[in-house]
């Protein structure tokens, strides 16, 4: 994003070292062994953003992420209809989101292609290899006993694939509410993505955190939101992030049903959930 500015070489450098300086200012008075990765990673992208004055500097790539998953919408929406009952439909659903959490630009050492047909490619290679932890009789269980569910989404362009989740839901009567950030972070989905992507045909209502930190940190969201989703029976979480914090802060979030979506991306959450 900063060099898609109208600043001089120099400037540009300038900035750039201004941001690096701080970074490891922030990373020296706050990492240890007891610091959370997802707090800092959220201070060193706020402190960016200010440094830089480029409130979303992910804007683009975001936009281009809708737009790309957009436009393969009805491929993969048959793609669903291929599965002969709800389950296998879910199931189908459930690897498109899958997929679509690849499309994620702020975790190291992770890259991925937006070509249309590297996304179909993904697809076909999940669908493959199917589920590494499935649970999707006990999430079946929980959304005909509860019919409706709090899905907390992740990225821009994954979105679409999430909004295809909800409208095989909606078909099937059961309410989703979207859940999306209140500002930008990395490439997380907000409401400017929501709308984009036409969220609200499917998804029951749209709500924000509150904030912009990673994943849901009680430290940081909106406390009434934080209140609503711990009465909520029924969750869908997207993401590495919505698992760290679920995982390192689970005595100060007590929340009921979590069924957790995602594509893991490193060695480190691999572990954590025994993979």
């Amino acid at each position: 994003s900063l060099e898609q500015t109208n600043l001089n070489k120099e400037k540009k450098k300038e900035i750039k070292f201004r941001a690096i300086k701080q970074i490891l200012k922030i990373l020296g008075e706050e990492f240890s062994e007891y610091s959370y990765p997802f707090r800092l990673s959220a201070k060193v992208y706020e402190s960016i953003k200010n440094i830089t004055g480029i409130i979303d500097p992910y804007k683009d790539l975001k936009e281009l992420s809708n737009i790309t998953i957009l436009n393969l919408e009805d491929f993969f929406w048959k793609e669903i209809n291929k599965g002969n009952t709800f389950k296998e439909k879910l199931y189908f659903a459930i690897l498109g989101s899958i997929t679509g959490n690849l499309i994620d630009f702020g975790t190291a050492g992770h890259q991925i292609n937006l070509e249309p047909e590297n996304i179909k490619q993904k697809f076909h290679q999940i669908k493959t290899h199917g589920l590494k932890i499935n649970q999707i009789d006990k999430l079946i269980e929980k959304l005909q006993k509860y019919k409706k569910v709090c899905y907390i989404l992740d990225n821009a362009g994954e979105i679409v694939f999430d909004k295809m989740v909800m409208r095989l839901l909606k078909e099937n009567g059961i309410i989703s509410t979207a859940i999306v950030k209140e500002g930008s972070i990395t490439n997380d989905a907000t409401l400017d993505d929501a709308n984009m992507v036409k969220l609200e045909e499917f998804a029951e209502n749209i709500i924000t955190t509150g904030s912009n930190s990673y994943g849901i940190d009680p430290k940081f969201v909106d406390p009434k939101f934080l209140q609503w989703l711990i009465n909520e029976p029924l969750i869908i979480a997207k993401g590495q992030a919505n698992l760290e914090t679920f995982i390192s802060l689970l005595n100060k979030i007590k929340l009921n049903d979590v069924f957790l979506i995602l594509r893991v991306k490193c060695d480190v959450v691999s572990r954590l959930i025994g993979m």
